[in-house]
């Protein structure tokens, strides 16, 4: 699927969504103890699949416990370093529900009218609401607020709004943050993404109505 997360991130850039070296995109398989995210400062326009890195989850002597670690995966990739939002992907990865075969993947980019909708002061939970074509395939979180980039907060407020419960199940599919972006989650590069496309085309329609 690292193909296909290069695809993803060349139709983020394409739509304006990202600029070169912007997003990021994190995927893992429910029985392996590792997952692959992009690497940081790449132009995702022309990202390739060996530039990916490889990060093993690491248990600690608590249940509860675990930190992540690198691991070799080419020789192109060995020379990069993880997307500095690491945190947010590494806290989303480590633990998954108990499904056979689920995979997770794991979707950050900046859709302009979904940051434009937050700014202007509406929740995209609220929104969610009043129009079926995105509430039937998609559940919004409520926002988070204006957190800094990267940061252990950052993950931690997206964890708490996405509702992920200590089995790793997650109640939502996107959450926004507000000045900053979106994360989604689905169990394939381009239902995560549609996600944020359908939220995208709905936020435009709000905003052009000005009935907020």
């Amino acid at each position: 699927m690292l193909e296909t997360i290069c695809d993803v991130m060349l139709d983020a850039y394409q739509r304006n969504w990202i600029t070169s070296r912007d997003g990021n995109v994190s995927i893992r398989h429910h029985d392996r103890d590792h997952f692959y995210i992009t690497p940081s400062g790449i132009r995702k326009q022309t990202l390739q699949p060996d530039q990916f890195k490889k990060i093993k989850i690491v248990s600690g002597s608590e249940s509860n416990e675990y930190s992540w670690e690198e691991m070799e995966h080419t020789a192109i990739s060995s020379r990069l370093t993880p997307s500095g939002e690491i945190p947010l992907h590494f806290g989303l990865q480590k633990m998954m529900g108990q499904h056979q075969d689920e995979v997770r993947v794991v979707v950050h980019v900046h859709p302009t009218y979904c940051i434009a909708a937050m700014h202007a002061g509406i929740d995209l939970s609220t929104i969610s609401t009043d129009f079926p074509e995105l509430n039937r395939y998609t559940k919004v979180a409520a926002n988070v607020g204006d957190v800094p980039p990267t940061s252990q907060k950052l993950a931690d407020e997206c964890f708490t709004k996405l509702a992920l419960d200590k089995q790793g199940n997650i109640k939502y599919d996107i959450v926004g943050i507000k000045g900053h972006g979106v994360v989604a989650i689905d169990s394939s590069p381009w239902s995560a993404y549609e996600h944020i496309e359908r939220l995208e085309h709905i936020c435009k329609i709000v905003l052009a109505s000005k009935n907020f």
